[in-house]
């Protein structure tokens, strides 16, 4: 499985604790350590049934230190109540995919089904962000004129898949504009580094001035008469 806080494939084996037995069934809590954070995996369900993650509070994956705080924070929130409102968690999301479009995309204002279409559209977008932006319209059943896309922070009724895509789609966009410019820029800034401490920068010497020719002027070469005189062979008077 993926760890949902280092986003590391690893294989966990969790240990299991029966809480007690209600009438919804057997309750039960596992934990799991991950070998490549060592952080834990802690959740709460019933045996054979439902699980709730309680560490981390959502099951989607932490997000990177390179997304701005308010855009982490806003997004983690969103996550964290799907579980318990897919309709609050789809809410806050497109509130906050509305914000970012306009900021960041620069897909100006009116309804969000617009802003995704100007966005997609954009040649400054990726193909694979173009066309996971317009999925969303669909599978959100974003119109122009809709309510939902008017009002992208309105409380209602969500369709099937639609606050898990916002989020896949919030990720995707924070990794484009945020996550590979810094993995980049760090790796350059390491490059730099190690480049100038190996090697001095390398000066080009100026070009040399021709030499000028140093030949006896009796040493140079007569040309051809232009005007020979009659019937005399022009090879013949050439001057060696």
């Amino acid at each position: 499985m993926e760890c949902p806080h280092c986003r590391v494939d690893v294989q966990l084996k969790p240990h299991v604790f029966a809480l007690g037995e209600d009438t919804d069934g057997t309750w039960q809590v596992s934990s799991a350590r991950c070998p490549a954070c060592d952080r834990l995996i802690v959740d709460i369900g019933i045996k054979d049934g439902c699980s709730y993650p309680v560490w981390p509070g959502s099951c989607r994956p932490r997000l990177s230190d390179d997304i701005p705080r308010d855009l982490e924070v806003e997004y983690r929130t969103a996550a964290r109540v799907l579980p318990d409102s897919p309709e609050a968690s789809a809410a806050i999301s497109r509130r906050l995919l509305q914000r970012f479009l306009a900021k960041h995309m620069e897909a100006g204002g009116g309804g969000l089904a617009e802003q995704i279409r100007r966005a997609a559209a954009s040649e400054q977008t990726p193909s694979y962000l173009g066309e996971a932006l317009l999925t969303l319209g669909r599978v959100a059943r974003l119109e122009t004129e809709g309510h939902k896309s008017l009002h992208p922070e309105a409380l209602i009724e969500v369709e099937p898949g639609e606050p898990e895509w916002l989020l896949d789609v919030l990720q995707s966009l924070f990794e484009f504009h945020f996550v590979q410019p810094a993995h980049t820029r760090r790796k350059l800034e390491a490059l730099r580094e190690r480049i100038g401490a190996a090697d001095p920068p390398i000066e080009v010497a100026p070009a040399a001035a021709p030499k000028p020719d140093s030949r006896p002027e009796s040493e140079s070469v007569n040309h051809i008469p232009t005007d020979p005189e009659p019937g005399s062979d022009p090879i013949t008077n050439i001057s060696r």
